[in-house]
């Protein structure tokens, strides 16, 4: 099993046309937290995004935010939290 652990959108990038090339699956993985729920992947790579991480952009009076995807959610809402936001919902907690 090869994990991809890319740290820049180019690489990220580089490592999904190489895996839709080969017409092979990826698992897609963040930092884990969710990954025992369902049933297991069955993939022969894995991209890891868990250094892709940070707020790229947030707007608190326009309520706009984008997040790399290997952003904890704790970190997105603790931003929120700081200038008084908070979700429009409320993320599911499986633990």
């Amino acid at each position: 099993m090869t994990t991809f652990t890319p740290s820049t959108p180019a690489e990220t990038l580089s490592t999904v046309q190489w895996a839709a090339a080969e017409e092979t699956p990826l698992e897609l993985l963040g930092h884990g937290s969710k990954r025992g729920i369902g049933r297991p992947l069955q993939t022969e790579h894995t991209l890891d995004l868990s250094k892709l991480t940070g707020v790229t952009l947030y707007e608190p009076a326009e309520l706009v935010l984008s997040a790399k995807a290997g952003t904890p959610l704790a970190e997105i809402e603790q931003l929120l939290a700081e200038n008084g936001q908070q979700f429009a919902f409320e993320p599911m907690d499986y633990g």
